[in-house]
């Protein structure tokens, strides 16, 4: 069967040459993505969140996925998310990043956890300027997508340019 006749929306295994290729359905990002620098037609733009905590939990996925396998982190995430505190901002801000290494439940990397930590005392400051993170976005509506991706990649740790675009399209930002 050629890949190009599979409609959108549709999933299918299809063993080539004996190797097995799944096509992913039409899905929406962040929680139902698994691939990394997916086409963007396939992966809609996710929904805006509804509070700083989910715009946050959001964040620290897409530091937390980077450089891993996509799936893995989706499989643990129940986990991450009681070891980093339910990613509850003002928590995070307060301890100390040595103390969270020990905790069971987080990813053994000690510079994410770190700028974790960092970027937690960020969006605090970012909530006592702009009133909400939602704010803070849309006072950068009047840049274009690469200057506010090159602002959040110098206000945060551990943010890189691809990780700054998937985090907008996450949450649905323009």
């Amino acid at each position: 069967m050629c890949l190009r006749h599979l409609k959108l929306g549709e999933r299918k295994t299809i063993n080539e040459s004996s190797r097995q290729f799944e096509i992913m359905k039409e899905h929406r990002a962040p929680w139902e993505c698994t691939y990394a620098k997916e086409d963007k037609t396939e992966c809609k733009p996710g929904k805006k969140p509804k509070s700083d905590q989910e715009y946050f939990e959001i964040f620290c996925l897409c530091i937390l996925q980077a450089g891993l396998n996509w799936g893995t982190v989706r499989k643990n995430w129940q986990r991450y998310r009681k070891g980093f505190y339910n990613f509850n901002i003002h928590k995070l801000a307060r301890v100390q990043s040595k103390e969270l290494m020990k905790q069971p439940n987080v990813v053994r990397n000690f510079k994410k956890i770190k700028d974790i930590v960092y970027d937690a005392k960020e969006f605090q400051k970012i909530k006592n300027e702009y009133g909400s993170f939602s704010n803070f976005l849309k006072s950068l509506k009047e840049m274009n997508d690469k200057e506010v991706s090159r602002f959040l990649m110098k206000r945060f740790k551990h943010f890189g340019e691809y990780t700054a675009h998937y985090y907008l399209h996450c949450v649905g930002y323009r």
